[in-house]
């Protein structure tokens, strides 16, 4: 028995180590270990379960397909939103009616309102995009000599500077999740002057930078960096210019498209991916994420987004203050972005064909 119990042994122990050595060869990613700041947040207060997103009115449904970000038109008549099926629509708020608008092709993520009423396209291949009725205009493509692989998420300034994101420079949109796995700061934050054309990098070796917003006074942006869960404050102006901050690493998930409501100071920030024991394992676990990256179906067993949908509303200073959920993901799940019109608050995401919208 004895000798049977060694031989099992070392036939595990190479296995194991055949297994292991498997994984480390044809993994696509060489990840890191990326530890989150603290402990996942209890689900209690602000963050005890509800179904407020369960009562979502559908607009536009089986027209707009997995809605990633929109914007409010300046009539404030309907949301520019962009699709994967490379359209910006309008969806208009009164009936939910749908228009085709510009085909920008790809897949349009990001969007932000022009001072002229020209619409901002983050489409990640193609870079940063200006798109009016005329037709579509790549204003930038790359900066510093590096391309643009994963154009995310813009801002335009009053006076004309436009903020967005290159959410990563090695991977690109479909291997998204890749680039969180692999646990390095590919990502860069940016800003185009219109006048001169000219793109300059403001922030590097960013952890996946996504969402961005201009505060109402601009003297500072708010941003995301996706894989660490946190958001930043980057200062404009002020005795601070120039520096940034962290103003919340201990989020309940991983946040993505962030919108202003200045009346009443605060952000609504779309939440992906429950933070939990075993995304906090995976995270500082280097060999789980090679293997997980290896094989998809152990990824997605780990990855709750599209049955779930998540807004947080924050203030300023990134205190949370509200979130809006659908725990099952019953009616809407996988949200990435929501903005407030008008007292209602409408939801868009990577699982569903229409913009949901609730009273706030």
């Amino acid at each position: 028995m004895a000798v049977l119990a060694a031989v099992l042994v070392v036939v595990l122990s190479l296995i194991a180590t055949a297994f292991y050595s498997y994984v480390d060869r044809e993994s696509p990613i060489d990840a890191l270990a990326l530890s989150f700041p603290g402990p996942f947040p209890k689900l209690e207060g602000v963050y005890a379960s509800n179904t407020l997103l369960q009562n979502v009115e559908k607009l536009g449904t089986g027209k707009v397909l997995q809605p990633e970000d929109f914007v409010l038109d300046p009539t404030g008549k309907f949301l520019y939103v962009g699709t994967s099926d490379g359209w910006i629509k309008k969806v208009y708020l009164k009936d939910g009616a749908v228009e085709d608008w510009k085909r920008v092709g790809g897949r349009p993520l990001g969007l932000a309102l022009g001072n002229d009423g020209e619409v901002i396209v983050c489409e990640p291949a193609q870079g940063l995009l200006k798109v009016t009725d005329d037709g579509v205009e790549v204003l930038a493509t790359e900066a510093e000599g590096t391309k643009f692989r994963f154009t995310d998420a813009a801002a335009v300034g009053k006076d004309g500077l436009i903020y967005f994101t290159d959410a990563s420079s090695k991977y690109e949109l479909k291997d998204f999740m890749l680039d969180a796995l692999e646990g390095r700061a590919n990502g860069r934050i940016m800003v185009y002057n219109p006048a001169d054309k000219s793109t300059k990098v403001l922030l590097k070796d960013l952890y996946f930078a996504n969402g961005i917003a201009l505060s109402k006074d601009e003297e500072f942006f708010i941003f995301a960096e996706t894989s660490l869960a946190r958001l930043l404050k980057y200062y404009l102006k002020g005795e601070k210019k120039g520096t940034t901050e962290v103003i919340n690493d201990k989020l309940p998930g991983l946040p993505d498209n962030l919108h202003y409501n200045y009346d009443k100071g605060v952000l609504y920030v779309g939440i992906l991916s429950q933070r939990d024991a075993i995304l906090d394992l995976l995270w500082k676990t280097p060999f789980l994420k090679k293997l997980a990256a290896l094989f998809p179906s152990i990824l997605a067993a780990t990855n709750g987004s599209p049955k779930t949908a998540r807004v947080l509303v924050i203030d300023e200073d990134g205190n949370p203050l509200k979130m809006y959920q659908d725990p099952t993901g019953k009616a809407v799940g996988f949200v990435t972005a929501a903005l407030e019109v008008d007292g209602y608050l409408y939801v868009g995401g990577l699982r569903d064909d229409f913009v949901g919208r609730i009273p706030v």
